[in-house]
Parts: C-alpha cells; structure tokens; sequence
C-alpha cells in the first residue's frame, strides 16, 4: 500500500500491521506536495523507519495536473531520494509529462551515490528507459501496456532486462 500524504502514509502502515502480506510504502505524491504541513516531512521521515514500510514515496514530478510548482515537486522528490539512501528502502518515482524533469534530477542525485527505486508505471521512452536502467532503476509496467495503441510502450518493455522488470496494477487509479 503506497503513500500519497502524510495521512495515507500513516494508514498504509496501521493496514501492514494488520497483515503480514501487505507492506507500505511512506511519502507525499507530488500532486499533494503544497498541501503538506510543515511537520509532515518529520512524519515521513519516522514513519519510513518502520518495519513494515519496505519503500519510500510515491515521490517524482507531474505536470499534467499540475496541482504544485515544479521546484516545490523537486525539492520533495530530492527529499524522498534522500530519505531512500539513508534507510536503505527503495523509492517509488511517479513521473507524468515530466520525463526530462524526473531524468535531470536523478542523474544530478546520482552523482551523490548509487540509488536503489523503481520508475512507477512507466509510459516513457526507450532513451528514458536506458538512463533509468544505467542509473541502477527497476522500470515498472501497468496496464497500459496491454492498450492496443501502445506498440512503442512494448517495445520498450521488450528492451527491460527481466532482473530489472515488473508488473503492477495501480489499482483502482489504472486499467489492471
């Protein structure tokens, strides 16, 4: 179960509490960025020291809704980035109509050291794709991949080695 606010965050780990066969993932969703209270990132942070939270975020860059300024989404996706290397838990990027973006900020993180995340719900390019893979990124596919109108999209999951591919649904929010 994955975080897109403090209070989801919260509610993903009292569910994984519950069942050992649910983890939880801790992070505030770029799209929820202003709406943050200046103590929640404090939250966040305690909250992804958590046994049961195996992954930090959703975190990343949307331009599409467009419901924060764009420095504000970064400085929350450097944060996550960040919080990732210092508990050791992958991150989760949510990148919509912000490939460029999302690229320019992880190569400048990788200079800082190797990263450990997972591109969520990929619908980029195959020269995104690449970069993601040689800066040590899982790709991840979900339902759109099966649409008829996405050849390009298969070709490049074609091109994913199977150690660094996986599937999701991204249930209830896409197509399974």
């Amino acid at each position: 179960s994955s975080g897109t606010t403090l209070e989801t965050s919260q509610a993903a780990v009292l569910l994984s509490n519950r069942d050992p066969c649910i983890s939880a993932a801790a992070g505030i969703h770029p799209n929820y960025v202003t709406e943050a209270k200046p103590t929640d990132w404090e939250h966040i942070e305690e909250l992804a020291r958590h046994p049961h939270v195996v992954a930090i975020g959703e975190t990343g860059l949307d331009k599409y809704w467009d419901k924060a300024p764009i420095e504000v989404q970064q400085d929350y996706f450097i944060r996550h980035i960040h919080l990732s290397r210092r508990t050791q838990k992958p991150f989760v990027v949510h990148c919509r109509e912000a490939e460029a973006e999302v690229l320019a900020v992880l190569q400048s993180e990788a200079e800082g050291g190797p990263m450990q995340g997972v591109m969520h719900s990929f619908c980029g390019t195959q020269q995104t794709a690449e970069i993601c893979l040689s800066l040590g990124l899982y790709i991840s596919f979900a339902g759109m991949l099966t649409f008829r109108k996405n050849e390009d999209l298969r070709a490049v999951a074609k091109m994913i080695p199977l150690d660094r591919l996986l599937v999701e649904t991204d249930a209830p929010y896409l197509a399974p």
